[in-house]
């Protein structure tokens, strides 16, 4: 039996899609693989933890939750909306999580197609972390911002990485990222992407499938899609193909938004919605709200 430690970083405003990607990892693990979900947060109620606790009930999965004080990233900057401090709650899984060699992290906005078993297999001992590769490092980026100190040849995402937290603890290099944070205060537009990008320089690079954007995923013609116009220099269009035929994590970025504001689910995402408890079915005002001004 295989253990995997995956991390999930999400407040009370997004407990229905947190609870829809921790759904679907359980639902798609293999016989053999077992998850250490470990939840970060800053305000999840004893009630929410409960609620949220019911998924792993009856499977040999667990839950776990960690309060991380939102005072830690309080010189780090932020947006107002959905981008706040607990954007750098991933980049402290090393030094929280100090039983593990490495460990995944991924972002709720996320559907589960696949067991997550081959990727933690990967060695990466030489490597600080694991990551898909969004775009070529180049001044003349279309999406990502482009940064001098970033000597790496491509940009990588940072909503599904393996961390190597050995390597980060050796390193101190959460000491190092929290250092760039203060020093790159005012450049930083993805904030937790723009910085651990810039810090590290051994990024061991994963298939696509990992990270395949839902406007690539549920779309035939993708190629008039806007992330196709920085995928296409990174991925051949049978690399591309080949990540939406195998496709192990839909991840929903970009348009038309995130999947439980639309008036019309994709069929795959309603189904997980409508097969969650009534508890954890929890839309907040803006959810509501979006959802009402959505065309599709």
């Amino acid at each position: 039996m295989s253990i995997i430690p995956i991390v999930f970083t999400f407040d009370k405003r997004i407990i229905l899609g947190a609870s829809v990607a921790i759904k679907s990892l359980f639902n798609c693990a293999n016989n053999e693989t077992t998850y250490d979900v470990r939840i970060f947060h800053s305000d999840l109620s004893l009630k929410n933890q409960k609620n949220i606790s019911q998924l792993a009930q009856g499977t040999r999965h667990n839950i776990a939750f960690h309060y991380i004080d939102p005072d830690l990233f309080k010189d780090a900057p932020r947006s107002k909306g959905s981008w706040t401090e607990i954007v750098y709650y991933r980049l402290i899984i090393p030094e929280i999580l100090k039983e593990y060699d490495k460990a995944i992290y991924s972002d709720v906005d996320v559907l589960f197609k696949d067991d997550l078993s081959e990727v933690y297999n990967l060695d990466i001992a030489d490597y600080e972390f694991a990551a898909v590769r969004a775009e070529k490092n180049t001044p003349q980026t279309i999406c990502h911002k482009y940064f001098d100190e970033n000597k790496n040849e491509f940009i990588y995402w940072s909503g599904f990485m393996m961390l190597n937290c050995k390597k980060f603890r050796e390193g101190k290099l959460f000491d190092k990222l929290i250092e760039n944070a203060n020093k790159f205060y005012k450049e930083l537009r993805f904030f937790d992407l723009d910085l651990i990008n810039i810090t590290c320089n051994k990024i061991f690079p994963i298939d696509m499938k990992y990270c395949v954007m839902q406007s690539i995923y549920y779309n035939s013609d993708y190629k008039d899609k806007s992330e196709y116009g920085y995928l296409k220099d990174v991925y051949s269009d049978n690399e591309i193909e080949q990540s939406k035929k195998n496709t192990v994590i839909v991840h929903y970025g970009g348009k038309p938004g995130k999947p439980w504001r639309l008036k019309r689910p994709y069929n795959d995402y309603k189904d997980y919605i409508d097969s969650l408890p009534k508890n954890l079915k929890i839309y907040t005002f803006r959810d509501l709200r979006k959802k009402l001004f959505s065309k599709i």
